[in-house]
C-alpha cells in the first residue's frame, strides 16, 4: 500500500496535539502559499473545524502570526515574524528546572512583546530564557510561600515574640488569653491559610485593647470616695506638668479622701477633682509663702 506520508515533531505532539504538529511541520517545509482551501485539499482526513481550531491555537501560542479564513493565505516570509524555542534552548531550560509546558505557554507573550521589532534570532532564544525563567523563578517563589501557610486549628498559640510585643503595650496575660476563642473561631470558619498568624492576632489584640481602653475611659460608672483611693499616673503626670511638686500633690491626698467620704458623693471623674484640688491648694499655699517683694521679682510668667 502506497501513499503520502507525513511526519511531525514527536515533542510538539506531545505539547501542542498532534493536528498542531502536523500542520506546524507542513507549513514549515512547504514554501507554497497555504490557505484553508489547502488545507482541507492536503488533510481530508482531519475534519475542517479540527483543522481551524489548532491553527488558531497556533497563532494563540505565537507559533503562527495570522487568522486562517478561505483563501487568506501567508507566506514563508510570515514565519520570520513568529519565534519558536530550538531543541537546544529547550533542552537548556528542563536543565534549569523548567517545565516545557511552562516554556511554551509564554510565547504567545512573547512573541507579542517582540511583533515588529528588530531582533536577531539568537538574541530572541537568550531573551526569551531570561524571561521564561525569571517567571519561573517567580512562580517557585509563590509555590513556597503557599506551602507555608495553614489552616488555624484549636491547637494554635501566639508565639513568645508576639506575647511579648504585647505585654509592651501593658496587655495583661489574662486579656490575651480572653481573645484566642474568638479569634481561633472566627479564622476556622473563613477556613483560610495564612503564614502570618501571629501578626494577625497582634492587630486584632491591638483593636481589642484600645476599644477596651475607650470603653473604660468613656463608660465608667460613678462610684463613691473611698479610703483606699489613689491619683492614676495620669492624673500626677497633669500636676507634673503644671509644675506642682509630687510631693506636695501626695500630702493633699488624705485631706481629698476624708472630705469626699465625709460629702458622701458619688462621682466618675474623682481625677479631675483632685487635679482641680490640688492646683487650687498650690496657688493658696504660693500666695502664704510670697511677700509682694517676692511676688515682684518673680519673673517666671515671663518664660511661658
Amino acid at each position: 500500500m502506497s501513499g503520502k506520508k507525513y511526519s511531525f515533531s514527536k515533542d510538539i505532539a506531545e505539547s501542542l496535539g498532534i493536528t498542531e504538529a502536523i500542520i506546524l511541520d507542513f507549513y514549515q517545509n512547504n514554501h507554497q502559499d497555504l490557505s484553508l482551501d489547502n488545507l482541507k485539499n492536503e488533510f481530508k482526513f482531519l475534519e475542517v473545524s479540527q483543522l481551524e481550531n489548532s491553527f488558531k491555537r497556533l497563532v494563540k501560542l505565537g507559533l503562527l502570526n495570522r487568522s486562517l479564513s478561505t483563501n487568506d493565505s501567508f507566506t514563508e516570509a510570515d514565519e520570520t515574524n513568529s519565534f519558536y524555542p530550538s531543541e537546544d534552548l529547550i533542552k537548556q531550560a528542563i536543565n534549569l528546572g523548567i517545565k516545557k509546558d511552562f516554556l511554551l505557554d509564554h510565547l504567545p507573550s512573547f512573541n507579542l512583546f517582540w511583533k515588529g521589532k528588530d531582533l536577531k534570532l539568537h538574541s530572541k532564544e537568550s531573551k526569551f530564557l531570561q524571561y521564561v525563567l525569571k517567571n519561573w523563578r517567580e512562580k517557585e517563589k509563590n509555590e513556597y510561600q503557599e506551602s507555608k501557610k495553614i489552616l488555624i486549628d484549636n491547637n494554635w498559640q501566639p508565639s513568645e515574640d508576639a506575647l511579648s510585643i504585647l505585654k509592651n503595650l501593658n496587655m495583661s496575660d489574662s486579656f490575651i488569653k480572653s481573645l484566642l476563642p474568638e479569634f481561633l473561631l472566627f479564622w476556622k470558619e473563613k477556613k483560610i491559610k495564612s503564614n502570618s498568624w501571629n501578626s494577625t492576632f497582634i492587630n486584632h489584640a491591638k483593636k481589642q485593647w484600645a476599644r477596651k481602653k475607650f470603653r473604660l475611659d468613656s463608660d465608667k460608672e460613678n462610684y463613691p470616695m473611698s479610703k483606699n483611693w489613689v491619683p492614676s499616673e495620669d492624673c500626677l503626670k497633669v500636676l507634673e506638668v503644671a509644675n506642682i511638686k509630687y510631693d506636695f500633690a501626695e500630702s493633699k491626698i488624705p485631706e481629698f479622701r476624708l472630705y469626699w467620704i465625709d460629702s458622701g458623693e458619688i462621682s466618675s471623674n474623682w481625677n479631675n477633682k483632685f487635679i482641680n484640688y490640688v492646683k487650687n491648694s498650690w496657688e493658696k499655699e504660693s500666695k502664704k509663702g510670697s511677700n509682694i517683694l517676692d511676688r515682684l521679682a518673680n519673673t517666671e510668667w515671663a518664660k511661658k
